[in-house]
């Protein structure tokens, strides 16, 4: 019987393609939430400006996880974008190969206790509110965040999570699912899932 968890060349070639495409948009992320930085300083809320933007930071590793469905498959897509925005020229260096590593684990992490079994709605959304904090943590140790005001730090928290729901709980798996209806990601784990949903709904046996 075949290893689900096996990786086989498509999967390592997706994987790839998304740490590619990421990395530049992580890139663009990094540069617009400087520019929001800028703007929201005299207001004393420049700790704000990269928060809306973390949602699109987790993203990789969604979709890696999601599509994949393998042990792994979000931190080795968070961790390649992450690499490759560094290597683009990203100003905070080398610290965001870390910080990609950490963001592919609390996305993964509730999708690992569940076994790589349940991708439902409710999970995406827990994983991405616990993606949120446990980034938030990781802020406060390396970052510096610990300096910052509490009701500020709540705020910054909140923004997060919001970004984080509606990008990888809510966008990922739709658009996912678009690109399977699609006949996109024939082959992949997820192509699977959505088709046995599909029979489901529509009484097929």
């Amino acid at each position: 019987m075949q290893n689900k968890n096996e990786w086989k060349l498509k999967d390592v070639l997706l994987v790839a393609i998304l740490g590619v495409l990421f990395g530049v948009v992580y890139l663009g992320c990094t540069y617009a939430g400087g520019f929001l930085y800028g703007l929201l300083t005299p207001v004393g809320l420049a700790s704000l400006g990269y928060e809306p933007f973390y949602g699109i930071y987790f993203i990789a590793g969604a979709f890696g996880v999601y599509i994949l469905r393998k042990p792994g498959s979000g931190i080795i897509a968070e961790l390649l974008a992450a690499i490759l925005e560094c290597l683009m020229g990203n100003f905070f260096g080398p610290i965001i190969i870390l910080s990609g590593i950490v963001q592919g684990l609390g996305f993964e992490l509730i999708i690992m206790l569940r076994k790589y079994k349940d991708f439902s709605t409710a999970v995406m959304i827990a994983s991405a509110v616990l993606c949120s904090v446990f980034t938030m943590i990781y802020n406060l140790i390396i970052s510096g965040y610990n300096r910052i005001a509490v009701p500020v730090l709540l705020l910054m928290l909140g923004v997060r999570i919001v970004s984080a729901v509606l990008f990888d709980g809510l966008l990922v798996p739709a658009l996912t699912k678009g690109l399977v209806k699609a006949g996109m990601l024939k082959g992949y784990a997820v192509a699977d899932a959505v088709d046995t949903d599909l029979d489901e709904l529509t009484g097929i046996a």
